[in-house]
Order: C-alpha cells, then structure tokens, then sequence
C-alpha cells in the first residue's frame, strides 16, 4: 500500500495497519476540509442569509441590473465617453473651477454639515460629488470648445442682466450648536462672563462642519439657512451674540463677525462669469454632445438584456 508494504522483512501487516490508519485520517481530514471549503464557498456566494438561507449574489445582481442597471450603465459609457473625448481635446477641470462649483454647491444646502447630511441620507461621498462635477464641467468645455463671444456680448448680456450681478446683503458669524436647552443656557451664561465665543465652539458645539474653525460659518445671505437662525442673525449688530436660537438642528448662540451691505457688481468683477454664461447659451445641447461622441465610438455590451441602453446614451 502507497509503496512502503514489504513481505520479506515481515514487516507487512504492522506496516499495513499503520498506513491504513493514516488513509483513514487523511480522507477524514480531506473530508472535513471540503466541507469546510464548500460552506465557505457557500458563505462567500451569498450576499447574506436569512435564516440560513442565501440569498445568492447572482440573485442579488439579477435584482440591480433589473431595477437600475440601465441606467447605472449608461451613465457610466456617458462618462467615459466624455473622460476619452476630454484628454483628446487637451480639456481639463482646474481645482479652482471644481472647488468654485462645490462650494455654490454647499451654499444651497445652508451649511456644511446640512450638506454632508444630504450626503450620508444617499450613500455617497464628497469624492462622488467632486467626480461628477469635474464629468459636468468637461461635458460643458466639449460642448463650448468651437464657441467664440465677443466683449460687446459680454457687455450687452450685463447690461441686460444687471438685476442678476447684485450682490446681496450678508453676515459672517460664529455659532455653537447643542442638542440640549438647559446645555445652551450653561454656554450661554459662560459667554456673558467672559469666555472666548471660538475657543467655547471648539469645546462645545456639535456642529461637525464648523467647531474646529470655532463656529465660523463664513458669510452668508438670506435664504440659505434655517429660518429662525437666519431671523436671529440677520438682526444682530458687528459684534453682538444673540440668546438661545432654536432651529430645526437643535438650539444655537450665534455671534455676527461682520456684515457686508447690498451692492451692484461691477462688469469686470462678472465677466468671467457672463462669458461662461453666454458660452453656454450658444453651446451644442449635452445630449447632442453625448450622441455624437457615442456614434463614433466601439461600444460593446456583453449583456444583452443591457444592451437597449445605447438607445438611451444621449439625454
């Protein structure tokens, strides 16, 4: 057995029960391994179980490509498509032109933390929305590339769209966010006493979005806060700290560090900006855009239930 038995020794029968016991372990330990091997293989095939049932990752994926997959997909070539085309053109998104659209980004959603908020309630990150600004911003350097204004258009447009170039009333303030009444009271009485506003924002608020640069919200208008907050901030003088404010995040004490006053833009401040407007008026329409890359390009969907979604590249 195995090339070890040998009859002239007498050695057969020890030797035979010896190598018998090995095979039995050995085929015991093959079998538990498989078995180990199969409930791992099991395990890792399943995204999850319920009850130790599986529900098999190939279901799971059934399920996506059926309910988004197409539209997943396509927004996927479409990007690609503008990425491809982008550094054939030499196109590219400065850092200044990506933070610029983020940061009016923010601004609609009142604050910081208001915005990572949002993120978080969708699954996604800052990264995921810095990607699809950079796609936005390619898209539209594609579709205004052969696009030419003149300063007479540039002044015309300014001239016609004065209301639109106003700069509005705004505040810069501090503020210390808690969740508690009676902790805001505590702050509060604090700060009457004497204690530094920023040091005691740092200590204190929950704010995630600002406590580390000791409350400072940066300057703001009207219409990008929480109504109550916005009421007890814009009617604070340079300097003042209001009483407790309470908000739909909880209950504030807000300081005003400064105050800017309504004022018209100047042409040479906007131009830039009118430029980029008139630029888009007079571009190729994104899904004309999107077409005409898609139709002189080799794209292959190996699913042919995902294949329809080249019908659907141009929007």
């Amino acid at each position: 057995m195995i090339g070890v038995f040998d009859a002239e020794k007498g050695e057969g029968r020890g030797v035979k029960h010896k190598t018998g016991v090995v095979i039995v372990i050995t085929l015991a330990v093959a079998l538990l391994v498989a078995c180990g091997v199969w409930y791992i293989y099991s395990d890792i095939n399943a995204v999850a179980k319920v009850n130790g049932k599986a529900i098999s990752w190939s279901s799971f994926h059934k399920a996506l490509e059926h309910q988004g997959g197409k539209q997943v997909l396509s927004a996927m070539i479409r990007e690609e498509l503008i990425r491809q085309a982008a550094a054939r053109e030499g196109i590219s998104a400065s850092k200044a032109d990506i933070d610029e659209e983020m940061s009016n980004l923010v601004k609609q959603f009142g604050s910081e933390a208001a915005f990572e908020s949002v993120l978080t309630q969708y699954g996604m990150t800052k990264k995921d929305v810095l990607d699809q600004i950079e796609v936005s911003l390619l898209l539209n350097a594609l579709a205004t590339k052969d696009v030419t204004v003149t300063d007479e258009e540039l002044l015309k447009y300014y001239n016609e769209h004065k209301a639109d170039f106003k700069e509005p009333e705004q505040v810069r303030a501090r503020h210390i966010l808690v969740f508690d009444e009676k902790e805001a009271k505590g702050i509060l009485a604090q700060l009457k006493s004497g204690a530094d506003f920023a040091k005691m924002a740092k200590e204190k608020s929950k704010d995630p979005g600002t406590k580390d640069k000791g409350g400072d919200l940066g300057y703001f208008q009207r219409g990008t806060m929480d109504p109550e907050f916005e009421k007890a901030a814009f009617s604070l003088g340079v300097g003042q700290t209001s009483g407790i404010v309470k908000s739909a995040y909880g209950y504030h004490i807000i300081r005003v560090e400064a105050r800017k006053p309504e004022r018209q833009l100047a042409f040479d401040e906007v131009k830039g900006r009118i430029e980029k407007q008139v630029k888009r008026d007079k571009a190729k329409p994104a899904g004309e855009v999107i077409a005409g890359l898609a139709r002189n390009a080799r794209i292959k969907i190996n699913s042919k239930s995902l294949r329809s979604v080249l019908d659907t590249l141009a929007y």
